[in-house]
């Protein structure tokens, strides 16, 4: 879709060999540039910025931050470009957060990958830190949250034993 001189590719999917990940960005916004790639079926060159949607306002931790910075990642993997910056859009607050993808929070996705993908060699899944964000979570028929405040499974079999015990 062309808005303007920016071309908006939306629901695009990255992924990154390097990193061992997939996504899809929400947004993807080509601007023209002379420093920047050229993209099939256009003339002129463009500029790379990833816009991740939030429907709510900015939260205090950095998940946010490290998830579009994985999709720059990504993107400057699958494109061969450099992704300096990319922006979230609160829908709360109905503004955009520039976001630079410095060295550091690269590091901080390098890190976080690297811990996801030793707790699934080692076949571990962390507990469930419930909050208000699962309920708009898009992963909380995989997560299963509610089943994380219903105890272990082995305290459960136990409560049975003891059930049928006192029968």
């Amino acid at each position: 879709e062309k808005r303007g001189n920016v071309i908006v590719s939306r629901g695009m999917p990255v992924c990154s060999r390097e990193l061992g990940i997939t996504g899809a960005c929400d947004i993807v916004e080509f601007y023209a540039s002379r420093d920047g790639i050229a993209l099939s079926g256009r003339d002129g060159r463009y500029a790379v910025l990833p816009v991740e949607y939030k429907r709510g306002s900015p939260k205090e931790g950095e998940m946010d931050l490290l998830q579009l910075a994985a999709q720059a990642m990504c993107l400057e993997e699958m494109l061969c470009c450099d992704v300096p910056e990319g922006c979230v859009y609160y829908g709360e607050t109905r503004r955009r957060l520039k976001v630079p993808i410095d060295e550091a929070l690269r590091e901080r996705v390098r890190e976080t990958v690297a811990e996801m993908h030793d707790l699934y060699r080692r076949k571990y899944t962390p507990k469930v830190k419930k909050s208000k964000a699962c309920r708009a979570c898009s992963l909380a028929d995989l997560c299963l949250p509610k089943l994380s405040s219903a105890g272990s499974a082995l305290s459960y079999i136990k409560s049975r034993l003891k059930e049928d015990e006192a029968l």
